[in-house]
């Protein structure tokens, strides 16, 4: 019997996955403003906190979408996307001086933004041609 991974999910770990790699690239900042040798030891926990968060970050959106429900609405899409957009504002402010860990967190964020604009997208265009086909 097969299990089908939520989106969700995969998501998720595609996020944790990007962070822990990140955690092992140069650090721009240490390197030459704050003129810490190489090699700079691993960041366990800025990426493990990132991990955290990007955990809390799916949940919110998960139970916000409630996918579990019926189809995506055009409310609950949009809710998902004004949230990741907040999200990603509110990321985008600490990334001057940041390590690659929190870059790399914010692009994915990015991405997850431009996908449920996407799913924003889809939704309104099939709900416009389900009504153009009863008129």
């Amino acid at each position: 019997m097969a299990y089908a991974v939520p989106p969700f999910v995969v998501f998720w770990l595609i996020g944790v996955t990007i962070v822990a790699w990140a955690g092992g690239q140069v650090d721009g900042y240490l390197l030459h403003v704050m003129n810490v040798p190489l090699p700079h030891p691993y960041p366990w926990r800025g990426v493990a906190t990132i991990a955290g968060i990007q955990l809390i970050e799916v949940l919110l959106v998960y139970a916000v979408m409630r996918p579990w429900l019926h189809r995506i609405s055009r409310r609950r899409a949009r809710a998902g996307f004004l949230l990741a957009l907040v999200l990603l504002l509110l990321f985008g402010v600490t990334l001057m001086h940041a390590p690659p860990f929190m870059v790399w967190h914010w692009i994915w964020l990015f991405g997850g933004s431009v996908a449920l604009l996407v799913l924003l997208c889809v939704e309104r265009a099939t709900r416009a041609s389900i009504r153009e086909g009863d008129a």
